[in-house]
């Protein structure tokens, strides 16, 4: 049995369908906040409603429970949980605005909260815990799977609680496998997604003409990762008895420089190339201020030991990625990923 946390968020959801795949894989207990059993049922059929247009049968075997990430052990029965060999950590706020108290209070003591719970499983083999790359803060250089501390700043409180969840995860004695995706986008075929945040902001901006300028160092690294090669890493590190340590789910060598990620989408978007200017130039009361910093990124992520666990990684599929946006029309008419799948398959 597999427990995940998260699992109505973009990453989870998208491990829930590969999991599902397997059509004799385990039963998955799927923790969500809810109030009783009948309001995490509700949310799960809003989960599938996202995935699918006709639900498999094989998603009976999730077994939804409310829960609540802020308390200890998440407040499952330990009746629920007795069975569960493995446990996947993906909730968490991925707000760069939250106070430092929120989001240490979400990041850091939903952690705790989630490893209490492990220390509680009788049966537990595995715990993934889903991180992130940006632990690297500002660091230049490469940074290895294996680095956590190299004296680097913080852009802001996601990165700097992230990195302070990872120093409570390596503190424990659970059998911990950590994966850190970079910047996560639609599949790298289909495109699907169910949120359009983060690169999407830009790029929507860059689709509308509203760019003249852009802060951004045109040599800053944009690691653009597709959502199934997230996904890859994080089933490699579930499934392989012999994972063990931090993986890398990035672009790594693949990812992209500002400016070549700004004539590409301009390319696919028939725009014209915004001017790229000094990042110190970004006016703070602009709403895309928040990412600014992400456009001078000096540090690059070396993934050899992801690859070795999970195979080489896919490419960043930004035409993949802009063709849903501009079909979905940003999200504002979404479709299934099983419709995405499908559309993909007939060529359309």
């Amino acid at each position: 049995m597999i427990l995940v946390t998260g699992a109505t968020g973009f990453l989870g959801m998208t491990l829930i369908a590969r999991l599902l795949e397997d059509q004799d894989g385990p039963d998955i207990v799927l923790p969500v906040r809810a109030r009783d059993r009948e309001g995490a049922r509700e949310r799960l059929d809003t989960m599938l409603a996202t995935l699918y247009d006709d639900v498999p049968a094989c998603a009976e075997r999730l077994r939804p429970l409310p829960a609540d990430i802020l308390e200890p052990g998440l407040g499952l029965a330990a009746a629920d949980v007795r069975d569960v060999e493995r446990v996947v950590h993906c909730a968490a706020s991925i707000s760069f605005t939250l106070p430092l108290d929120q989001a240490r209070e979400i990041n850091v003591g939903g952690t705790a909260n989630v490893v209490d719970l492990c220390h509680r499983l009788p049966a537990l083999e595995r715990y993934v815990h889903v991180s992130t790359a940006y632990v690297a803060g500002r660091a230049t250089g490469t940074f290895r799977e294996d680095d956590l501390d190299v004296g680097q700043a913080f852009r802001n409180t996601y990165e700097q609680t992230k990195w302070e969840g990872e120093h409570l995860v390596r503190a424990g004695e659970l059998p911990t496998v950590i994966v850190r995706p970079s910047i996560v986008v639609g599949e790298s075929g289909s495109g699907w997604t169910p949120a359009f945040n983060v690169i999407y902001w830009p790029l929507q901006a860059f689709a509308r003409g509203l760019l003249d300028e852009v802060a951004a160092d045109p040599q800053g690294i944009v690691d653009i990762v597709p959502v199934d090669r997230v996904t890859d890493v994080l089933e490699a590190a579930l499934a392989d008895p012999a994972a063990s340590g931090t993986y890398h789910a990035v672009a790594g060598d693949r990812a992209l420089r500002v400016a070549q990620l700004a004539h590409q989408a301009c390319g696919i978007l028939d725009r014209p190339v915004p001017a790229l200017v000094s990042p110190g130039a970004a006016d703070p009361a602009d709403p895309a201020a928040v990412f600014a910093p992400y456009f001078d990124v000096a540090v690059s992520f070396d993934d050899s030991r992801a690859r070795e666990l999970a195979g080489e990684t896919r490419a960043a599929g930004l035409e993949s990625a802009l063709g849903y946006a501009l079909f979905t029309r940003w999200g504002k008419r979404p479709i299934t990923r099983q419709a995405a799948h499908e559309r993909l398959a007939v060529g359309r």
